[in-house]
């Protein structure tokens, strides 16, 4: 009875570690479950929207600009060529139009207005003749000048930077204008006079970059190069003239843009 009853403990305590051992694997397990489980947190907030470019726009600029033109009189004896330098401060104002599909890619129409304080001024001479035939020395001054002129462009930029705010770009198309160029002085022992306007239609290309630094108002930096095509001819005496080239120029500007 007592080896039966000594068998019977020994089971029961087989049976009891056997429990402990099983639940304590299952805390284990459940406690290595829970680890496993993926933390939520919460989603990052989304990047802000890129700048879009789309839409009309008005500006006012102010610069400078370096041009220059031929101006040559021609006699019947004798011809003289005169490079002059047309140098001022521009300033007016820009309208357009940008559009911008889903890519950083900017399409766009520009028309701007500028007044010009470009002038240059120039001088020819011309020894006299002493002798049996007597002709004074000649001498004639005058002032060439650019007085307004306008850009019809094209734009094409790319979309860089910090949202897409800055816009780099080329640009091109139709460029119009006025000038004047007036003197007088004498040809031998003719008193000449003169004052000529003369419209001007050529063509320009050039690069610029553009930023939005706020919503609506974006500032640019811009070079244009502008040939305006050739001058007038000015008749002085019956057979002498004023011949005025092509006048080209290099135009520098800041500008500020508000877009609707």
């Amino acid at each position: 009875m007592g080896e039966y009853w000594g068998a019977a403990m020994t089971v029961r305590h087989c049976i009891s570690g056997l429990l402990t051992s099983l639940l304590s694997l299952c805390i284990v397990g459940a406690a290595a479950a829970a680890d496993l489980q993926p933390m939520y947190t919460k989603a990052p907030p989304p990047p802000p929207p890129m700048y879009n470019w789309t839409g009309f726009y008005v500006g006012v600029n102010i610069g400078g600009s370096w041009g220059r033109q031929d101006v040559s009189l021609l006699t019947p004896t004798v011809a003289i060529t005169n490079s002059t330098h047309l140098d001022g401060v521009i300033g007016g104002g820009q309208i357009g139009y940008n559009w911008q599909a889903n890519s950083p890619w900017v399409f766009g129409l520009e028309a701007d207005i500028q007044g010009s304080g470009q002038r240059g001024t120039g001088a020819f001479g011309l020894p006299g003749i002493t002798g049996i035939l007597v002709v004074p020395a000649s001498a004639i001054a005058y002032e060439d000048k650019l007085e307004w002129f306008g850009t019809v462009r094209g734009r094409v930029g790319y979309a860089i930077g910090d949202m897409g705010r800055w816009l780099p770009y080329i640009t091109g198309g139709l460029a119009y204008g006025q000038g004047n160029i007036n003197g007088a002085g004498n040809l031998g022992a003719t008193t000449v006079a003169f004052s000529s306007s003369n419209t001007y239609v050529g063509w320009t290309v050039g690069a610029g970059i553009e930023w939005a630094f706020a919503d609506r108002w974006s500032g640019k930096l811009e070079y244009l190069y502008m040939d305006l095509g050739n001058g007038p001819t000015i008749p002085i005496t019956a057979t002498s003239v004023i011949t005025a080239g092509r006048m080209t120029d290099n135009i520098a500007r800041v500008g500020v843009n508000y877009r609707f």
